[in-house]
């Protein structure tokens, strides 16, 4: 059953029949469900009931495998422009066999994602959901989160997975450097991922996909989300084509002038919602931390 909610307006819980119904845990702020919603190839729509639920952090709705079941729906869908795309720093993250979350490859040995993600391994290489010829398969051998990670606001959201064997470097497996600055507003950068490329149903693509989406001022953002946005966040949107993050995009990318700005954390529920950014992790007040974690282990 879905929790109870402070929401005046209940928002659609996304189901995943015949498994179960998926709804994420309530809390008094801010609004977390999980956060790409990009336009891929035609994929079976899975239903969303209605019920209470809150908005939040952008894991899957359920840890399954993509594509889902078909079925049709009576909801406002809105679809989201987007390309297919190769990325060798994306990585996947599972557990077993399910995908849970998106992440970047920062170095041989080492992956970065969000905190709220939980990772007993690394998929790398494969830019399909499914198992690929090219992927590199490797577990986990420490996992160390943000020591001041707040799950409650989702300040500090970020994990470092040191991988029990180092990749090997190829033209699709290959790290992402950490940007040296902070995010200029108005800039242009990219998020990746093989989340929902529709909402407020799920669609989950078979094969990554990339879109553009732009930095938002702080001011903005703060004003956007009143009380919940801190100096180690930074929003990113796209109003013209409402390219997003979405549900099963948690951890990935944002990448801005080749390098690794940002890790998709949190947003609406409803992704694509132009007046809404998704909401990342600020990569620059932590990078300290990320050089001297992976140095020390």
């Amino acid at each position: 059953m879905c929790p109870p909610t402070t929401l005046e307006a209940p928002l659609p819980c996304v189901g995943l029949p015949p498994i179960h119904l998926g709804c994420l845990p309530t809390t008094p702020r801010p609004p977390w469900l999980p956060h790409i919603c990009l336009k891929g190839p035609p994929v079976e729509r899975v239903p969303a009931h209605p019920c209470p639920v809150v908005l939040g952090p952008r894991l899957p709705t359920s840890p399954l495998p993509c594509p889902f079941a078909p079925t049709a729906s009576r909801n406002v869908l809105w679809v989201i422009e987007g390309t297919s795309c190769d990325l060798p720093w994306q990585a996947a993250l599972f557990k077993g066999d399910k995908f849970i979350c998106g992440g970047t490859l920062v170095a041989r040995n080492w992956v970065l994602t969000a905190a709220h993600c939980h990772v007993p391994g690394v998929d790398l290489g494969s830019f399909s959901v499914d198992p690929g010829i090219s992927e590199q398969r490797r577990l986990s051998a420490k996992v160390i989160s943000y020591p001041r990670y707040d799950p409650a606001t989702k300040d500090g959201d970020l994990m470092l997975v040191k991988l029990l064997q180092p990749v090997h470097i190829n033209e699709r497996v290959k790290p992402l450097p950490l940007a040296s600055h902070c995010p200029v507003p108005g800039k242009t950068c990219q998020i990746s991922g093989w989340g929902s490329t529709t909402s407020p149903e799920v669609t989950f693509p078979e094969d990554l996909h990339c879109a553009k989406v732009t930095i938002v001022s702080e001011e903005q953002c703060r004003r956007i989300y009143p009380g919940s946005i801190t100096p180690n966040m930074v929003c990113a949107g796209e109003p013209r084509n409402r390219a997003d993050s979405c549900q099963g995009d948690s951890g990935g990318p944002l990448v801005c002038d080749g390098r690794l700005q940002g890790i998709v954390s949190w947003g609406p529920g409803v992704c694509g919602d132009p007046q809404k950014p998704g909401v990342y992790v600020n990569l620059c007040k932590y990078t300290r931390w990320i050089q001297e974690t992976m140095r020390r282990n």
